[in-house]
């Protein structure tokens, strides 16, 4: 395989296709950090867009729409990290790229200008309003820090002005390596308030004077899984612990009068991907509410009221939004539809006034757009089509949920897409989603790589949510856990055989891909199975013994697999890709990011060495300057391309 592929027909038509589905030059494609107030004529959010190009990656604007509609405005040239409505929807608070590299800039913005900015050290990750409007909280990660799998999986880097060959030095020492709250008032500059050695993954106003916070005493990615429900002076920066969970936590929000703080608790895989138990901390008692949520894995919550929590989640095939009365002790549901699906990496939703909310909603045929939900039923604020999208997409199938079930008996649910007009077994490529606790979901086709060109070229592609996966409660997914590759391997194997038997799929050209877990499952799926006529793993784990020992996460696969990485047996052996690949002799295209910490290259390279070594062609393609998962671009049209090269060479269509 050729090192520059730009000039390849595979390549030539990935960037046709993803020309017409997100028009470089300004369009707006895609949206999130949304807001708005009651009273307001515009809402706000974050644009996404390419400014200039497809290789020149994704820009990120602070953009506005009226609330019946309207052109979309782009009201800055920053690159935006953040933004927050002040409680009485006056002002607007805007975290962007600064002027030097490892500061970042909070704005305050009045009308239809910034009034106010101040630098702050490092990278802005959260911000919040005191429920007063007095005081924002600033969570910055410092200009080393580590990013989250979902951002890249890799540690930051200070700029040195010194001579290419100096070394990358690393040390678990420095500022810049941690996560610190800061204050400000608007007046003088931004104050730090938590100091090292707390680290504070996020946090959010309880009443005026206290900050809930969810904090470790490591700095380190995997220590977020360790990490603990804080409560923090505003005044002085004192620390409390209040709640050591089981699990882990996300999604933070102190309630505006003081009295509780809402979270996310849940056994899960990824800072940034929580979905499980509504959890409410009663500063009063002491104690932790799991209320129930009508069967919806929470993923998103906000305070609507100071007695009202609004959430978000999955519910099997559905996305679901709806209200938690504290008073009541009672949930109601608002909104949910298999047809559509919402939020960016997990479902997401802004409570508007008393009973709205506000998100950008999506599914598989229909691009985004920003959804308002009034007494139940969604309207379409604005659309962020293309131009040329819906043409493109007429040509790439439906998409339609499906359940089989498990050897043991277990129901399994799952999406297929199919090519229109399908009347025989088609070629058939399984795509394994991350996590594992995750799920596929019905969303946009811009947002599954090389599938939607393969279905206009007559493949029906598999999107199996295995046990672990999110949507089917707190047993389902625990039951990955100590278990990788065990039963959710046969959950995927299982929904093979289905499709086969119902004639869609044609038993012998099937191909499986996935990134991160499923780029683990995609090399491990064919040591175990003789289905598989070529594989494709993306950033995937090969040896969960090197693993351990790179990773920036080694506390991930400790708890996933439920043994010990000191001992010579056990499931750091027996579920190691690499261990078994060269028993199966399968065409395997590996590729990475170079940056990559979650699933270090090391990774990628062992399962390509396996590969040869059992006699198969395999490639492995390394991308320098990407992360984990190889989402930048160009880096991501560019295996899409070999993708879709590697398919046509090794699982030849019949048609």
């Amino acid at each position: 395989m050729d090192r520059d592929f730009r000039s390849s027909p595979e390549h030539v038509a990935t960037q046709t296709f993803y020309g017409a589905l997100l028009a470089p030059g300004g369009h707006v494609f895609g949206a999130r950090s949304l807001c708005g107030h009651e009273d307001a004529m515009h809402f706000y959010f974050i644009g996404q867009s390419f400014a200039k190009s497809l290789e020149e990656g994704v820009t990120s604007r602070l953009c506005r729409t009226g609330r019946d509609g309207g052109d979309l405005e782009c009201l800055n040239e920053r690159e935006t990290r953040q933004i927050r409505l002040s409680p009485d929807g006056q002002t607007l608070a805007v975290a962007c790229a600064g002027d030097e590299p490892a500061a970042d800039r909070i704005e305050l913005w009045s009308g239809d200008g910034c009034s106010n900015a101040q630098a702050v050290p490092g990278r802005i990750e959260q911000i919040d309003w005191s429920p007063d409007g007095a005081s924002l909280l600033v969570v910055v990660a410092g200009a080393a820090a580590d990013l989250a799998g979902i951002h890249g999986g890799y540690s930051q880097k200070v700029q040195s002005n010194g001579p290419a060959w100096l070394p990358e030095v690393r040390s678990e020492h420095g500022d810049e390596l941690w996560r610190t709250i800061w204050t400000w008032d608007g007046n003088d500059g931004p104050q730090r308030l938590t100091t090292p050695p707390l680290n504070v993954w996020e946090a959010s106003w309880c009443g005026s004077g206290m900050i809930a916070a969810i904090s470790s005493d490591r700095h380190s990615e995997g220590s977020w899984y360790e990490a603990r429900l804080s409560l923090v002076d505003a005044s002085s920066g004192a620390v409390t612990t209040v709640h050591t969970p089981a699990d882990q936590l996300g999604c933070v929000r102190g309630a505006a009068d003081g009295g509780s703080v809402a979270f996310i608790e849940a056994f899960c895989s990824d800072r940034g991907l929580v979905s499980g138990l509504l959890s409410i901390f009663d500063l009063k008692t002491g104690k932790v509410e799991t209320p129930d949520t009508l069967g919806i894995d929470v993923t998103s919550i906000e305070w609507r009221s100071p007695t009202v929590i609004h959430f978000t989640g999955a519910r099997g095939h559905q996305t679901a939004t709806g209200d938690y009365d504290l008073e009541q002790s009672v949930a109601t549901e608002s909104w949910s539809s298999s047809d559509l699906t919402n939020g960016e990496w997990v479902p997401s939703s802004y409570p508007i006034g008393a009973s709205g909310s506000l998100f950008v909603a999506e599914s598989y045929s229909r691009p985004p757009f920003l959804a308002e939900v009034v007494s139940g039923a969604i309207r379409e604020v604005a659309s962020f089509a293309a131009p040329q999208a819906q043409e493109a997409m007429s040509r790439c199938g439906l998409i339609e949920p499906v359940s089989w079930s498990a050897p043991d008996g277990l129901e399994i649910q799952g999406w297929v897409v199919r090519p229109h007009g399908a009347t025989s077994p088609t070629p058939l490529l399984v795509d394994i989603h991350g996590g594992p606790i995750s799920a596929h979901r019905n969303r946009w086709m811009a947002r599954m790589r090389a599938a939607p060109i393969l279905v206009s070229q007559g493949w029906t592609v598999f999107l199996p949510n295995p046990r672990g996966s999110t949507g089917r409660g707190d047993a389902f997914a625990r039951a990955v856990k100590g278990d990788m590759g065990g039963a959710d391997a046969l959950d995927i194997t299982s929904g093979i055989e289905a499709l086969v038997a119902k004639g869609w799929a044609d038993d012998k050209r099937i191909a499986v891909t996935g990134t991160s877990y499923g780029g683990f499952m995609s090399a491990w799926l064919p040591s175990q199975s003789d289905r598989f006529a070529a594989a494709i793993p993306i950033s995937p784990v090969g040896d969960w013994y090197s693993q351990h020992r790179t990773s920036q996460i080694p506390e991930f696969d400790e708890i996933m697999l439920e043994s010990s990485p000191w001992a010579a047996d056990g499931a750091y052996f027996s579920r190691s890709p690499a261990f078994f690949k060269h028993k199966a002799t399968v065409p395997t295209l590996v590729m990475a990011g170079a940056l990559d910490r979650s699933t270090p290259v090391g990774q990628a390279e062992e399962c390509h060495f396996a590969a040869i070594r059992s006699g198969a062609p395999s490639s492995l393609i390394i991308y320098p300057n990407a992360g984990h998962s190889i989402r930048s671009y160009p880096e991501y049209l560019d295996s899409a391309a070999r993708i879709l090269w590697w398919l046509g060479k090794y699982v030849r269509p019949t048609n």
